[in-house]
This record gives C-alpha cells, sequence and structure tokens, in this order.
C-alpha cells in the first residue's frame, strides 16, 4: 500500500520515491506527498524528476482501483524501479490547506449551532462551497456562523493530528462530519483535533494554526 506523506505532514514540499508502475500516461509511486483529488478538495500539482535528468509536469492525482496514480505530461523516460524527486506547487497546495481548515471550522459551528452534518462540498479557488443539511438559508443564519467562523480563526488554534484504528473510530461517531461518506476500504483514520473547539477524521491537508486562514466571508 502506498504511503501518503501529506497525512503526517502537510507542509511537506519535496520527496523521493521509487516509481512501481508505469499506467498509460500515468506513474505509481511507492509513496507521495502528492494529496489525490477526494473529498470534494482538488489534486495537488507539481513535478517529478528522475536521477537521470527528466522533469515531467503532474498534471493530475487520483486513486482508481487501490491506486493513487500521478497523470504526467509525458512519461518519456521513466522506467519501473527508478527513484524520482517530487517536488509539490506549494502556492496551490498552501492554498486548499487553508480552505480545508475553513471548511472544518464552518461545520464545526453549525454542528454545534445545528446538530447538522455536511451533504456535501468543493473546494476552489478564490471560492469555495460547503453544503448543509439545513432548511434555515436566511442572510441572518449566515452573517451568524461566518461571525461564528471568524471567532473561532481569531483564537490561533493549533491543529493536531492523531491516528485511531477503523475498530476504534466508528465508535465514536461524532468524528464524522461528512453525511452518508465512510470509506470501507480504510482500516485507519487520522484525526484531526482544532483546539478545544472540534474534532473530526479527516483524509485531507490542513494548517497547523487557525491564524494561517485569514478572515472568510460566508455568502
Amino acid at each position: 500500500m502506498i504511503e501518503l506523506l501529506y497525512l503526517r505532514d502537510s507542509y511537506l514540499k519535496e520527496f523521493d520515491a521509487c516509481v512501481l508502475e508505469i499506467l498509460e500516461n500515468s506513474v505509481v509511486l511507492d509513496k507521495t506527498a502528492f494529496y489525490f483529488q477526494s473529498g470534494g478538495q482538488p489534486c495537488d500539482y507539481g513535478i517529478l524528476k528522475t536521477e537521470s535528468g527528466v522533469e515531467r509536469k503532474v498534471l493530475e492525482v487520483v486513486k482508481k482501483q487501490g491506486k493513487v496514480l500521478h497523470k504526467l505530461e509525458s512519461i518519456g523516460g521513466l522506467q519501473v524501479g527508478e527513484k524520482v524527486h517530487g517536488v509539490i506547487d506549494w502556492e496551490r497546495r498552501y492554498w486548499f490547506m487553508r480552505m480545508h481548515s475553513t471548511a472544518h471550522i464552518i461545520a464545526g459551528v453549525i454542528f454545534k449551532e445545528t446538530g447538522n452534518m455536511i451533504t456535501g462540498n468543493q473546494l476552489g479557488n478564490p471560492e469555495s462551497r460547503v453544503d448543509f443539511d439545513t432548511e434555515n438559508y436566511s442572510p441572518e443564519f449566515f452573517k451568524s456562523i461566518e461571525s461564528k467562523t471568524n471567532e473561532v480563526i481569531a483564537q490561533n488554534l493549533k491543529q493536531a493530528i492523531s491516528f485511531k484504528s477503523r475498530e476504534e473510530a466508528l465508535k465514536i461517531p461524532e468524528l464524522f462530519r461528512l453525511k452518508d461518506v465512510l470509506p470501507k476500504e480504510i482500516p485507519e483514520f487520522r484525526i484531526v483535533s482544532i483546539g478545544d473547539f472540534d474534532v473530526q477524521a479527516d483524509g485531507g491537508t490542513l494548517v497547523q494554526n487557525t491564524r494561517e486562514i485569514g478572515r472568510v466571508k460566508i455568502t
């Protein structure tokens, strides 16, 4: 199974890996810091460099049939068993770290206020969308959620990670805020804590401190 390096360090910008497979225009690595598109969060971009000097852009990263595929502009010059050096497009990565952390806080605020969970989301640039199962869509409701979200961000809360087995995690249903989505193939869940404000199971990239997010506008 591939080692997903970003699960333990979202700030990892470069890494070394080995090519396990070449499938059409994509490569499978033994480890990666590239986030694959999942859970409404777009994938990372960047480049892969070989020891022989070949450099290829990473155009897309997806997971299919249990394999993380790094789609390249070209696979010419790459060989199975070859060592490669990956470099993440940091500007893109950091933007989605901030967006993802924001979505966590909004989800926590709404859950505390209404008990409702996320039904869907799509992170973007410059805007993101977060969907909730609620009938209250008044301007006053959104203004209140925006205010409470920014209050949490302003507290400079540290985000910490830990890991629990699937069996342990399922005993704590409040860890799962994305309604009706619980991947069956995951044997271990990463648990993200935002200070004392909130705790959720999550596999995305996140900032270390809420102060990195900046001010949020909800419309």
